[in-house]
């Protein structure tokens, strides 16, 4: 009887790692679907100090950005004033085309986008400088992309390959029949 017992302990063990890598995959998968259009890389860079021709900003985004009317990028100047930019659209890559500035000061850059993936709208904000003896931005390429920023695979993809080897391999270890030696 007591290996019985030890039998069914080791099952509703097994049975409950799985549950508990399982339900880990869906807490990541979820966290991962609730950062809607998120910004990968731009330029300027948040925070960053440029200087030069700066007539646009141009933002890459991990998921694709949904042509939409409503979709906005909007400049506004550090006297508080604000102005819409001309939307150019290409998939992940968003750019918000403006007059050049020459006003040195602290700009902020408010977008609105719809990620194509789930329809969402999303909203953001971020501050640059100008001045005028910077560095340009370094733009991004036209074909600029979101995905991580590494250029590999997501940790997310990473974490779910582990977490199945993990689950099978437990399973199979704990479920294969065993010969008894006594």
């Amino acid at each position: 009887m007591k290996a019985r017992t030890r039998k069914m302990v080791a099952s509703v063990v097994a049975i409950s790692i799985v549950l508990a890598l399982l339900f880990s995959l869906l807490t990541v998968f979820t966290d991962g679907a609730a950062g809607h259009a998120e910004m990968q890389r731009s330029a300027p860079r948040p925070t960053q100090a440029v200087g030069g021709l700066v007539d646009r900003v141009e933002m890459a985004f991990r998921e694709p950005i949904r042509p939409f009317e409503g979709n906005q990028v909007v400049l506004e100047f550090p006297d508080g004033n604000r102005i819409q930019t001309q939307v150019e659209l290409n998939s992940h890559l968003v750019r918000g085309r403006f007059a050049a500035i020459s006003e040195p000061g602290t700009y902020k850059v408010i977008w609105g986008l719809v990620d194509d993936n789930d329809g969402d709208w999303t909203t953001e904000e971020f501050p640059f400088t100008y001045a005028p003896n910077a560095a340009a931005p370094e733009w991004l390429p036209a074909t600029a992309a979101g995905g991580p920023t590494n250029g590999g695979s997501s940790t997310q993809t990473i974490l779910l390959i582990g977490a199945v080897v993990v689950a099978v391999v437990l399973a199979a270890w704990l479920f294969w029949p065993r010969r008894s030696h006594s």
